[in-house]
């Protein structure tokens, strides 16, 4: 009987690490290690109950993280970046400065595969006319990843607009400006399928090397997406675009406005990789699903699914 393989989740209190915590504590053949600043907090005490391991550690202390990643196959990263803007650009170095140190971190600790939520270089791919700031930072730190040979595999993994950002809208219109070229928004239930999208990864780290994965789970208009909504629960919804993006109220420009600008510049193709598509996430789901004894869903979360569970009873 082979030992298990240690994965370590930097960000597990997070939607993005929650999700992966919790597929790969499904898979007999992983163990999973939690590294937060507070195991006291509630949501690392919440973690903790799932039965795997919680160790204290400040991302910023470099010798802490190498001490708490030690004997760890693999390691999924997430860097909390939202809310950065143009005008933060002392935060934005810090930010890129901090994600440096933890792969640097992980390299001293000989971490052999690293998964790394990451995002389009939004300066560079536009030639500078639609900088995201807060996709920058996470950007500049793969380039910096993808270089260093230290890790047997390096993966990028790029997450799309998360479902979840619904359930507490209460919206019967909605209102975003266009998402450019076919309308292709590229749509994500974080908790029922970005974990097992990453632990798909984790299953043939080879394959995936060095190569973005985007993680979507279905591609749709916001329009059609109102449309599903309505569907789903019965209730009237309709779509009304903010055009030109710019015309968002004051209160959700910034970092917003930028990502809308940014994806409307490249005809819709967000991930930066070429057009959007959902084939590659539905292949890495199904490995999982098979990996955790072919429990739970084998499919991918569709939007009208997802709406029918959150708000038809509501």
């Amino acid at each position: 009987m082979t030992d298990k393989r240690r994965i370590s989740v930097i960000g597990a209190t997070g939607a993005q690490g929650n999700s992966v915590v919790q597929s790969l504590i499904q898979n007999p053949e992983f163990e999973v290690r939690c590294i937060t600043r507070d195991k006291a907090s509630p949501k690392a005490q919440a973690v903790a109950k799932l039965g795997v391991q919680v160790f204290q550690a400040d991302t910023a202390d470099a010798d802490a993280l190498q001490a708490a990643l030690a004997g760890s196959w693999g390691v999924f990263i997430n860097i909390a970046t939202e809310g950065l803007t143009k005008a933060q650009a002392m935060d934005v170095e810090d930010g890129v400065a901090l994600g440096i140190s933890i792969l640097s971190s992980a390299a001293s600790a000989g971490v052999a595969h690293v998964v790394f939520s990451s995002a389009p270089y939004s300066t560079k791919l536009s030639a500078g006319k639609t900088p995201v700031p807060n996709l920058d930072v996470k950007a500049r730190i793969e380039e910096w990843g993808q270089a260093q040979l230290a890790f047997t595999t390096f993966t990028p993994v790029m997450a799309s607009w998360y479902l979840e950002n619904f359930k507490d809208q209460g919206w019967l219109t909605c209102r975003t400006p266009l998402w450019g070229g076919r309308e292709d928004v590229p749509f994500l239930s974080v908790v029922d399928d970005f974990g097992d999208i990453i632990q798909g990864i984790f299953l043939n780290p080879i394959r995936w090397n060095r190569r973005v994965v985007q993680c979507a789970g279905e591609l749709m208009s916001w329009a059609d997406m109102v449309q599903s909504f309505a569907v789903a629960t019965g209730r009237k919804a309709r779509f009304i675009p903010y055009i030109p993006a710019q015309a968002m109220p004051p209160f959700e420009l910034g970092s917003v406005v930028d990502l809308f600008q940014w994806s409307q510049l490249r005809e819709g193709e967000y991930f930066g990789n070429g057009p959007s598509e959902v084939e590659t996430a539905r292949q890495l789901k199904r490995a999982a699903w098979k990996a955790k004894g072919r429990k739970g869903r084998e499919t991918m979360m569709t939007l009208r699914e997802y709406f029918e569970r959150e708000w038809r009873s509501s």
